[in-house]
């Protein structure tokens, strides 16, 4: 278990819920990625767009690989997004790539078709100091499930543990005080480890739960861990990962590295 400092709530930050999470990773070789990831053990998800996008799943957690990415995404779906766009530019973060104008939106609509301004839905995007970007996005379909996972009527479950253990997206960061700094900013909890932190939403939004993970170095990056009891040894070693002193590390047909890290590092 990795020595952390104990969780930090954001004090006097009232950004609202971020919306579900979800991790969009750019890939080059689409269906030998695919491929590789469902080799390993990853379940189809059903949300296919032949040749552009893929998604797989890990137990609750999902990965989607998508060939038409400029860069790795983390999204948030399903919030309302002019509420949550007020409340970030209000927390002084900077905002990109927002359709300003209701006509360039889709728009939840009433029975006669005119458009819901409480329910209104588009995107923005936000980059953390190292240029990592986030998106969120809200189609009109994806506002009443969240508003109802929100409010603890049907929860979602947990992103604990599936079958390879629990899949965990870290980022490799410059200044790790700045980056604790700006997601804090977004109402997000930090939790300090050994070399790094733990990103999660406040307890109160505890059906909306994700856990992000930031890794202090040199030069910016991102990688995949999965933590838990590494049984198919034998299966990582034909697909060329190597044995490492807390597990195994290789890299996917993209080459982003991925990790099977033996044991709990996982917050609690």
């Amino acid at each position: 278990m990795v020595a952390a400092a104990p969780a930090v709530a954001p004090t006097g930050v009232h950004v609202g819920p971020l919306g579900f999470y979800s991790i969009c990773l750019k890939t080059d070789h689409l269906e030998e990625t695919v491929a590789f990831y469902r080799r390993l053990g990853f379940a189809p998800v059903g949300e296919d767009a032949p040749g552009l996008r893929v998604s797989l799943a890990n137990g609750d957690a999902a990965l989607t690989f998508m060939t038409f990415l400029d860069a790795n995404v983390i999204n948030f779906r399903g919030a309302h997004i002019h509420r949550l766009m007020a409340d970030i530019l209000a927390a002084g973060v900077a905002v990109a790539g927002y359709n300003e104008m209701p006509e360039h939106q889709p728009l939840m609509l009433d029975d006669e078709g005119e458009p819901l301004p409480h329910n209104e839905c588009g995107h923005f995007t936000v980059h953390d100091p190292d240029g990592h970007e986030l998106f969120f996005n809200t189609h009109p379909h994806e506002r009443a499930p969240f508003e109802t996972a929100l409010a603890g009527e049907v929860a979602k479950r947990d992103q604990g543990a599936g079958s390879l253990g629990r899949l965990v997206y870290c980022l490799d960061v410059t200044n790790l005080d700045a980056s604790l700094a700006f997601y804090e900013t977004l109402g997000l909890c930090t939790l300090r480890a050994s070399g790094g932190a733990w990103i999660t939403p406040p307890a109160r939004h505890g059906a909306i739960h994700f856990v992000l993970q930031l890794r202090e170095s040199r030069s910016t990056g991102s990688l995949l861990r999965l933590y838990g009891d590494v049984t198919n040894g034998d299966l990582l070693s034909a697909e060329g990962f190597d044995r490492e002193a807390h597990g195994w590390a290789g890299t996917d047909p993209d080459g982003r590295r991925l990790e099977f890290l033996g044991g709990s590092m996982f917050p609690r």
